[in-house]
């Protein structure tokens, strides 16, 4: 076997076809990098003239020629090869050591142990510590199995939905009751899923500051979102992506609820002045209940048409998609309209994508880890478990 530095597009070849990529580790991201004024190399492992491991280094200065080195979510290497993963290191120190660099930071993409959806170790679930334990030999300090959402890091904990190989009724019959009716809801209120270029990221950029300012998390303002664009948009790999309603067809939708709820009182009155019955009676007054909320409903509609017009932005995300997985990276909704369900209108939009197209699993990204209602992201969590997917912990 032979460590050598890799041209870029060597690395882009491998990487592209390599069963367990991600967008990381891409030459995308390299550009990325650059543009924030990082540099950036590649290196493999050759072994009978092909590459069968390799990664995209970022090399981030300290001071004077120094640099720290990060490989992000990577290296794309077969972890279960103990020996590789040794030839791999043995040879990376002394390349890192040449130009400079004092540390190394990374964190492979594969998982630890095998979680059920409530966070608990899955009894006789794959269990990759060895390779965890192999790594700390070798020489590596772990920061730690940490809980929370730490802005500077890769979250430690995901939540992931399989869409290899079903269809998308099996994926939504798969979901939990709320998560279905939702929806259906998305679908009835007939919410619209467009993709932004270049000129509109504002759309996004402002969802996502007003979610970041409600939550307590820090917006972006250094031109990052329009260098993800830049990056990966002409090869396809990224959709920014905003959901938007025309509210004249909400209030059309219930319309149609509230002349069948209508419909059932004027049944029930006349069947009632026939004769009492207590279930026709019970009946009618949940239909009554319904009419008060559906014209609740309308008011509010034509009380936003007039103070923000007849179609509204209620949410907005980013997805990559790239190799084997869609991920959301983030995304937001207008506190103001949460009632619309529109970030399932967004999700749903893109699990279909993801079966459409082929993908193995569609990616909700970061969870904290804490699946109690201690957590801060705890709401956030539930949402996402109501894909009913799985909690991995990289």
């Amino acid at each position: 076997m032979l460590f050598k530095e890799l041209s870029k597009d060597e690395f882009q070849q491998f990487s592209n076809a390599y069963p367990n990529n991600n967008f990381w580790q891409t030459t995308n991201m390299a550009q990325m990098r650059e543009n924030r004024g990082y540099s950036t190399s590649y290196v493999g492992i050759i072994d009978q003239n092909h590459i069968i491991a390799a990664c995209m280094l970022s090399f981030v200065p300290i001071f004077r020629s120094y640099s720290y080195c990060k490989i992000m979510r990577g290296p794309l290497l077969d972890f279960t090869d103990l020996k590789l993963f040794d030839f791999f290191h043995h040879h990376l120190i002394p390349y890192l050591k040449k130009k400079k660099c004092l540390y190394l930071h990374m964190d492979p993409y594969i998982p630890y142990k095998e979680r059920d959806i409530h966070g608990n170790i899955v009894e006789n679930g794959y269990n990759f510590d060895y390779i965890f334990q192999h790594l700390l030999k070798t020489g590596y300090s772990h920061e730690g199995f940490t809980r929370g959402i730490d802005p500077l890091r890769e979250p430690r904990w995901m939540y992931t939905i399989d869409t290899d190989s079903i269809t998308k009724e099996q994926c939504l019959k798969r979901m939990e009751r709320k998560a279905q009716r939702s929806i259906q809801h998305v679908i009835r209120y007939n919410i619209q899923i467009h993709e932004m270029d270049l000129n509109h990221l504002h759309i996004y950029k402002n969802v996502i500051r007003d979610t970041t300012l409600r939550r307590g998390f820090e917006f972006r303002e250094d031109g990052y979102y329009e260098n993800v664009y830049n990056s990966f948009n002409k090869d396809g790999y990224v959709q920014f992506l905003y959901a938007q309603m025309d509210m004249m067809d909400y209030i059309h939708s219930l319309e149609e609820d509230l002349q069948k709820n209508q419909n059932v009182i004027s049944q029930s009155q006349k069947r009632l002045s026939q004769q009492e019955s207590p279930k026709i009676r019970r009946k009618m007054d949940l239909a009554q209940q319904q009419v008060n909320q559906i014209i609740k409903k309308m008011e509010k509609g034509h009380q936003i048409i007039e103070e923000d017009g007849q179609n509204i932005i209620l949410a907005a995300g980013l997805f990559f998609t790239y190799g084997q997985e869609v991920l959301c990276l983030m995304s937001g909704v207008y506190e103001k309209y949460m009632q619309y369900c529109s970030p399932y209108a967004l999700h749903w939009h893109m699990l279909q994508y993801c079966i459409d197209h082929g993908f193995k699993r569609y990616n909700l990204y970061g969870i904290s880890g804490i699946f109690d209602d201690s957590a801060e992201d705890y709401g956030v969590y539930l949402f996402k478990k109501g894909f009913n997917g799985n909690v991995i912990q990289p």
